[in-house]
């Protein structure tokens, strides 16, 4: 599994904030996805946009809003993948800093 980029951009408080994310190495069940954004009222916010048609993909995502606090926020995801008959599924987890500045 691999979750790219390495790392995020930093940001500036109050400026409007995007970043993408990808995981790679198979499909990320929805079930078993889990994020969390500390601190909680950070001003950003991860989504997982529709994919075709109306399934959402956790293998994209994306990370917006507008920062609220200065310092350190941080995001960690969390899942896995399914399995083949060739090839079990995989876990992966992943933590982010990002740093907010004036």
């Amino acid at each position: 599994m691999e979750v790219r980029p390495k790392s995020l951009p930093n940001a500036t408080l109050g400026n409007p904030y995007y970043a993408k994310i990808e995981v790679f190495g198979g499909i990320v069940i929805d079930e078993f996805f889990t994020y969390h954004i500390k601190p909680a009222k950070s001003g950003l916010e991860l989504s997982a946009p529709f994919k075709f048609g109306s399934r959402v993909s956790y293998n994209d995502l994306e990370i917006k809003g507008t920062p609220k606090v200065t310092g350190t926020i941080s995001i960690e995801l969390s899942g896995g993948t399914y399995g083949t008959m060739s090839c079990p599924g995989r876990d992966f987890k992943k933590v982010y800093t990002i740093k907010v500045e004036e």
